[in-house]
């Protein structure tokens, strides 16, 4: 499968990775919204990936039509982004946008965007081995679904890639380099072999599932509900979750004290009904 990445030109993270895509890994700056790289000495050569950016915020970027569709087509997209936090922790962070309730930020409410279950995994994986060789002491957390885009075709699966989580991290060279390292090897290796599964409870860095998915080797988490939006979880939102993911999901992993006792009642017949395998983690 085919990547490409999207950045805004109004984002400290986002013009950050681009700048050690262009040093550290030669990709060519056609412009200031659009880089490529090429596999093929060629001129024009079609066989690298794109850069595409916008003026716009990050969360409000869409695919370009010309890289949904036709000979460029890309079959997923990496933004290049800032995470925020209040507490201002620094992370280096990766997650599928999307709303399980209420658009507080961007996006369509109660709709989810495609999940890449093992592709997801392997971006966290290679965050956490370039913090380890760079000696960047951040953690790599997962982050719940949350936020926008909602793009017109939702048919295309969307990663954040995130830097946090205030302006002294976004604008990091470590942090820069070692997030476009991860988004060059990711975009260039194949997406391991995994069996994929939806993720309910906990807070919104996921503590039972980025573990999970820095670890196993044959799990993996694509969407995830965390606890603070598991009252508006139910039969629609789980199809979608179902339909909304690259891979066939195996069923549902639990973190079982991450939810209260009356969302596990809530929510276990739903699954149940729709003869969801499930387990606690």
């Amino acid at each position: 499968m085919k990547g490409a990445i999207l950045f805004s030109t109004t984002n400290a993270a986002s013009l950050n990775i681009m700048r050690h895509l262009e040093k550290d890994w030669k990709w060519k700056k056609k412009s200031e919204k659009s880089y490529s790289f090429s596999v093929c000495a060629k001129e024009n050569c079609c066989s690298g990936v794109e850069a595409h950016g916008s003026d716009k915020e990050i969360i409000d970027i869409e695919p370009p039509a010309d890289l949904c569709e036709g000979p460029h087509r890309a079959d997923y997209f990496l933004y290049a982004s800032t995470h925020k936090s209040e507490a201002g922790t620094p992370a280096l962070t990766a997650h599928v946008p999307g709303n399980w309730g209420s658009a507080d930020f961007g996006g369509k409410a109660k709709t989810l965007n495609m999940a890449y279950a093992a592709k997801l995994k392997q971006i966290l994986q290679l965050l956490a081995e370039g913090a380890k060789k760079h000696k960047l002491d951040w953690p790599v957390n997962m982050e719940v679904d949350h936020h926008g885009p909602t793009p017109k075709n939702g048919k295309l699966p969307l990663i954040f890639v995130e830097i946090g989580s205030s302006p002294e991290q976004w604008e990091n060279e470590k942090a820069g380099a070692i997030v476009a390292e991860a988004m060059m090897k990711a975009l260039f290796r194949p997406a391991p072999e995994v069996k994929a599964y939806l993720g309910i409870g906990g807070g919104h860095y996921a503590p039972k599932f980025t573990p999970l998915m820095l670890g196993s080797k044959e799990r993996a988490v694509g969407h995830v509900l965390a606890k603070y939006r598991a009252d508006e979880f139910d039969e629609k939102m789980l199809q979608q979750a179902v339909e909304k993911t690259v891979e066939p999901l195996e069923g549902a992993l639990i973190d079982w004290k991450g939810l209260s006792g009356e969302q596990r009642e809530r929510i276990l017949p739903i699954l149940e009904k729709a003869a969801m395998k499930w387990e606690k983690v």
